[in-house]
């Protein structure tokens, strides 16, 4: 933390955490690449996701983590018949994965002594929606996201760079954005 003598204000950079996420950060590659290889999170690098979405009307869904037990709604646009009073899934689908690059983003930089103050990543995905509502229509995914990076740092652009295609290659999120994914889907129908 820095505190300024003539405001007095407090001020959290984002490399104030470094250190310590240096040290998680290497104890974990240290044991994915050791004998813990082969084991489930958190002690392996073996992890899932896991959620349920139920529908709760009006377009809306609660969404919640099977993991956590945290909760959060879901809505559609207005224009499309939904009450626009929450982020839509695709807000969440790119929020979550710009949010894991930014937390890759601060692996690498720090696992790589590479400090900044200040992160912003915006995100732009474009997309054609008739696949979602009309048979035989193009595919309703992203066709490309745009990302901007807003980075404050002393470090070298050649390092702030390396660290971005660090990041971009070995987040999740971009990675499941970037890459197909197979999608095993089953039905149960339960007498209404």
């Amino acid at each position: 933390m820095t505190e300024t003598a003539d405001t007095k204000e407090t001020t959290i950079r984002v490399c104030d955490c470094f250190p310590q996420l240096k040290e998680v950060t290497l104890a974990r590659e240290a044991r994915y690449l050791g004998e813990a290889a082969d084991r489930p999170a958190p002690e392996g690098p073996h992890s899932t996701v896991h959620v349920r979405v139920t529908s709760v009307g009006d377009l809306n869904e609660e969404a919640r983590s099977m993991k956590s037990g945290r909760s959060w709604t879901i809505s559609e646009p207005q224009h499309v018949g939904g009450l626009a009073d929450a982020p839509t899934p695709l807000e969440y689908l790119l929020s979550g994965a710009v949010g894991c690059f930014a937390a890759v983003f601060a692996f690498y930089a720090a696992k790589h002594d590479v400090p900044y103050t200040s992160f912003e990543a915006t995100a732009l995905a474009e997309l054609d929606v008739r696949g979602h509502m009309i048979e035989d229509a193009p595919p309703s995914g992203f066709r490309n996201v745009t990302l901007e990076l807003k980075v404050a740092s002393d470090a070298p652009r050649e390092q702030l760079e390396r660290i971005q295609q660090l990041a971009l290659n070995g987040c999740p999120g971009i990675a499941t954005l970037r890459d197909p994914v197979a999608i095993d889907s089953s039905l149960t129908i339960e007498e209404a």
